[in-house]
């Protein structure tokens, strides 16, 4: 009989099996306590793919909501809003989306329906814009568009948080936004959430927070929109867990796993070493690579071996995750064989520092194309770049390095 593999390397990590992030989930729920108390919090979460932002997210929502006690305030009870941007997301969708959200979350009483569709009628006018807010419309219609929505939000907001009659009391609205690295031009999104903060004090509304999720370069984004925008934020860049916490999340799936198999399965010291040091301490990387030894194990206890084998085979944990976060930079990013020779050449240094003048001796160009792709590769984000040292690039995970070594070759012509 198959065994269910407890492994998920390709959704959010389960609240249960979660570890790690005790500064994060600390720092959220005073924010929540000050939100609901009238001092609203926002926050900025920024970190590489596969570190974990999603299931961060995922815990953070049944928080507010109440779903789960928080570790010092209590049990909360905001509204909790989730939206996803994609680089087709405008202004006119975003508003829409919310909107939407909010009448799911709050439509189940017929008096706070009614209210509802009251209070966002402004919706039905701005969808007979053709297809939103495009990059050459009036400033005066994007914030047409976001006085509204403040209006209606911070109306919404009162409401739940002084109910009539037999309604609930909710402590304010959370309004979680993954993906903002997607963001577009036409999206306005540092912008809009700059002037709805501010709209939303002016209108009497505290109890109302932002929670904004991306990549490194949502930073950029938002301060193109609004340069003072990232100033609303409390940022959390979140980075690599620690080995305690990479061991914790292997043994709870292992254990998750056993509950759900009749067959019983075991995992030795030296293989969730090696999953840890495999893994950089990325959430998503733990997974893929324990994913692919608990299916590459036949006799009950994964060992070193299973997971060495499970990750460097065609089809295994390293060309898994190279399929998702490795071949587009790789190949599709970059249209310079040249440039491609420099990364096979950092990734004989694995993730290591490596300087100009090293990667000059193995490179089969000329000086200034070096320099070109240095530059190049440096703000495309597939390097980095030592800010205490000049001249010294390196890779960002080790995992690149591997897939390049393993798989760059082979997909060269793809």
């Amino acid at each position: 009989m198959a065994k269910v593999n407890p492994f998920r390397p390709n959704s959010p990590i389960p609240t249960a099996m979660f570890a790690g992030r005790l500064n994060e989930i600390q720092v959220f729920e005073d924010g929540l306590h000050q939100t609901k108390n009238g001092n609203p919090n926002s926050f900025l979460l920024t970190g590489e793919r596969g570190i974990g932002k999603s299931s961060l997210l995922m815990l953070f929502k049944p928080v507010a909501n109440g779903g789960i006690p928080s570790l010092g305030f209590g049990t909360f009870n905001f509204v909790t809003i989730n939206l996803s941007i994609s680089e087709r997301t405008n202004l006119t969708t975003f508003v829409e989306l919310i909107g939407k959200n909010l009448k799911r979350e709050l439509g189940k009483i017929e008096s706070v329906r009614s209210f509802l569709d009251k209070s966002w009628t402004f919706i039905q006018r701005i969808k007979v814009m053709d297809s939103g807010v495009e990059a050459d419309t009036k400033n005066e219609d994007t914030d047409s568009i976001i006085d509204d929505f403040a209006y209606s939000l911070s109306e919404t907001c009162k409401r739940i948080a002084n109910p009539e009659k037999n309604e609930e009391k909710r402590d304010g609205i959370v309004l979680f936004i993954d993906e903002a690295d997607n963001s577009s031009v036409n999206l306005h999104l540092g912008y809009f959430i700059k002037i709805v903060t501010e709209k939303l004090q002016l209108n009497g509304c505290n109890n109302i927070m932002f929670v904004v999720a991306g990549l490194p370069a949502t930073v950029e984004k938002l301060m193109d929109s609004h340069e003072s925008s990232i100033r609303i934020f409390t940022r959390l860049k979140i980075k690599e867990l620690d080995i305690e916490d990479r061991c914790f999340v292997i043994d709870k799936a292992i254990e998750a796993g056993n509950k759900n198999n009749d067959t019983q399965t075991t995992i030795t010291d030296s293989a969730k070493n090696q999953l840890s040091r495999l893994s950089d301490g990325y959430p998503h990387f733990i997974q893929q690579f324990g994913h692919s030894a608990y299916d590459f194990n036949e006799d009950g206890e994964i060992s070193e071996d299973d997971v060495l084998d499970a990750a460097f085979k065609d089809g295994g944990a390293i060309d898994a995750i190279g399929s998702r976060y490795y071949e587009a930079p790789f190949h599709e990013q970059i249209k310079s064989d040249e440039y491609r020779e420099v990364l096979s050449i950092m990734a004989g240094k694995m993730s290591s520092w490596v300087k100009k003048s090293e990667i000059r001796k193995e490179f089969s160009g000329s000086g200034p194309i070096l320099t070109n792709a240095l530059k190049a590769l440096t703000t495309r984000k597939i390097i980095l770049k030592n800010s205490s040292k000049n001249g010294e690039y390196r890779l960002q995970q080790r995992g690149f390095a591997l897939w390049i070594k393993l798989f760059g070759d082979r997909d060269k012509n793809r």
